[in-house]
């Protein structure tokens, strides 16, 4: 049972530009359609601010990024700053040799990893695709700093072609139950 899922990437912190701007645009087509139907009738009327709310539609495709940055950056704001600072101590994003930025004034990342964090009854999974980054080697050997940052044991390391999967538990809390049916 699944009860906490965080997905970091590096890459892209707010999802996918293209289809946002595939969204917008077609919100964009709709409301225009609607004002297109709608305006002869307000304007007869005389009801003007009518005209507007067509338009707010357009708020819906900003919701998503907004909504992805405040649950990063406000609402699981331990587990992000914990995840970046194992990012950032092993060196696990490749940025332009340029001096290129951002339109936040960072540097503009070439190659990031993609990190999904999920808190279970089993444990912590979190698990690390490298994206083509220099030190992919790294995603592989994350136990010890993985323990350290999270205060917690790594249990099981699952290495495959794409992605490194690890299962971090509290073994101190852990209950180890003997009943007459184990034997």
């Amino acid at each position: 049972m699944k009860t906490k899922k965080l997905v970091l990437d590096t890459k892209k912190p707010l999802g996918n530009p293209n289809s946002l701007k595939m969204v917008t645009m077609s919100t964009l087509a709709l409301s225009i359609g609607v004002e297109y139907k709608v305006a002869p009738h307000l304007l007869s009327s005389g009801n003007y601010t009518a005209l507007v709310y067509p338009l707010l539609l357009n708020i819906i495709p900003l919701g998503y990024p907004a909504w992805k940055w405040i649950k990063l950056h406000v609402i699981d704001y331990k587990i992000y700053k914990r995840l970046m600072s194992i990012v950032h101590s092993e060196q696990l994003i490749d940025y332009v040799e340029k001096k290129e930025t951002t339109i936040f004034n960072e540097k503009k990342v070439e190659y990031g990893v993609k990190i999904i964090y999920e808190e279970t009854s089993e444990g912590i999974y979190i698990t690390v695709y490298p994206n083509g980054i220099k030190h992919s080697d790294a995603t592989q050997t994350l136990n010890n700093r993985l323990e350290e940052t999270f205060n917690m044991n790594v249990l099981s390391v699952d290495h495959q072609l794409s992605y490194t999967r690890y299962l971090l538990r509290d073994v101190d809390k852990q209950q180890m139950r003997v009943t007459d049916n184990a034997f």
